[in-house]
């Protein structure tokens, strides 16, 4: 079933496969209000998902209903994927309401790894399983701690909120 583009939504851009999987998890999860995501195919590759988003900012800031999140591998390399995230968002009316989340590795596939599981869609079940009440001790894992301060803004900007039944 297709999101309501008349109510709050959320758009996912996705890296890769090992990404889709994680957000089928999380999908499946009956906290989740499944209705509002709107998970876009793969775009094979980090900078790939960029284009993307650019692609899709003059809709973002038309529509104050639409929400996006894009998923990637920041590859070791954090700091350099936010600056380039808020720097793309900067001069934009819709930078509130887009997020950045990933994992800190080469590959989203070592996530699975470190989390002990044996698919991407239990992975996505145990980070999303306590929201919106809290995060779990897995969202401090060497992989994922950079996302802290993008899931707290998540959560001030009121995603939660209606993301979570």
């Amino acid at each position: 079933m297709a999101v309501n583009r008349h109510k709050k939504h959320l758009v996912i851009y996705l890296e890769d496969r090992p990404y889709r999987g994680i957000v089928n998890g999380v999908k499946t999860l009956p906290n989740v209000n499944d209705q509002v995501i709107d998970a876009r195919p793969p775009c094979g590759g980090w900078a790939k998902v960029f284009a993307e988003l650019e692609d899709n900012l003059r809709l973002l800031n038309a529509k104050p209903e639409m929400h996006a999140l894009l998923l990637m591998d920041f590859d070791n390399d954090f700091e350099k994927r936010k600056k380039r995230f808020e720097d793309m968002l900067n001069q934009h009316t819709c930078k509130n309401r887009v997020f950045l989340l990933g994992v800190d590795d080469k590959e989203s596939e070592d996530l699975k790894a470190a989390l002990k599981q044996s698919n991407n869609e239990a992975v996505g079940k145990i980070l999303v399983e306590q929201c919106p009440e809290e995060t779990n001790e897995h969202w401090s894992n060497a992989h994922l701690r950079c996302n802290a301060a993008e899931l707290n803004r998540m959560q001030q900007m009121g995603i939660f909120d209606w993301l979570f039944v």
